[in-house]
């Protein structure tokens, strides 16, 4: 069977089948996201266009979510930016509802490795040699996009609620790929996400993309024919 051949053999499958609205991931950078979206596209879903995406994730963080309800009406499928950051499954639970997330996952200490490796390699350092001035300085998309989203991720203390006590946020560059500090926030968002959906289990898959040989698992989650199930995972981006 040929790619197209299959593609269409694919979707009649899932429209026959389907019992779900969209389909997110809502893994971290760097824990096989990209492998995802081309998962997705094996499971004959619509990905939404990550660019434009991405795009949206200024105004999420601010709680504007029109232009990412406008952007998820677009495609059946989607990943990285916004939905790899911070507690936005929540608000994406509650527009789009009866929706399927799935939490890609890896080992803490290989995921760290892999965005700091990443991130030097995106600015020509070393590794350990990623500085403020180059993550502020990075003008992916527009100056201060990137910036912006790491320090939501990993850097950012919420004001202490004190009284008596300053309430701003604070951003602890001091920090900056501190190796135990990002495992722990990225631990603690993982944790958060199984927290939310253990009620309702139908509705999250976690998985570890660099331990399966198949999408089987992925297949299965969306209700797909088990024959669709042999495909090999593809590792894309791998670091």
């Amino acid at each position: 069977m040929g790619p197209d051949q299959y593609l269409a053999t694919v979707r009649r499958a899932l429209s026959s089948r389907r019992a779900f609205n969209k389909v997110f991931g809502i893994g971290g950078h760097k824990t096989g996201t990209t492998s995802l979206q081309s998962i997705f596209h094996l499971c004959g879903l619509e990905v939404g266009d990550q660019a434009t995406g991405e795009l949206t994730s200024f105004n999420a963080r601010r709680g504007r979510y029109q232009p990412l309800i406008d952007y998820c009406q677009t495609a059946d499928a989607f990943q990285d930016s916004p939905f790899a950051q911070g507690s936005i499954y929540v608000a994406l639970d509650a527009i789009f509802p009866n929706s399927r997330f799935i939490l890609t996952v890896r080992e803490s200490a290989a995921w760290f490795r892999s965005l700091e490796t990443f991130t030097a390699k995106r600015h020509g350092v070393p590794s350990g040699a990623i500085t403020q001035a180059l993550v502020e300085g990075d003008s992916y998309l527009f100056p201060g996009y990137v910036a912006e989203g790491h320090v939501h991720a990993y850097l950012l203390e919420p004001p202490s609620y004190r009284p008596g006590e300053p309430q701003s946020e604070v951003v602890r560059w001091d920090k900056l790929f501190e190796r135990d500090h990002y495992i722990a926030a990225y631990e603690r968002r993982n944790a958060a996400i199984r927290d939310y959906f253990k009620a309702r289990p139908e509705q999250l898959l976690e998985i570890d993309l660099t331990k399966e040989e198949s999408i089987q698992k992925v297949t299965d989650f969306l209700g797909l024919p088990p024959e669709f199930g042999a495909l090999p995972i593809p590792h894309v981006n791998q670091t």
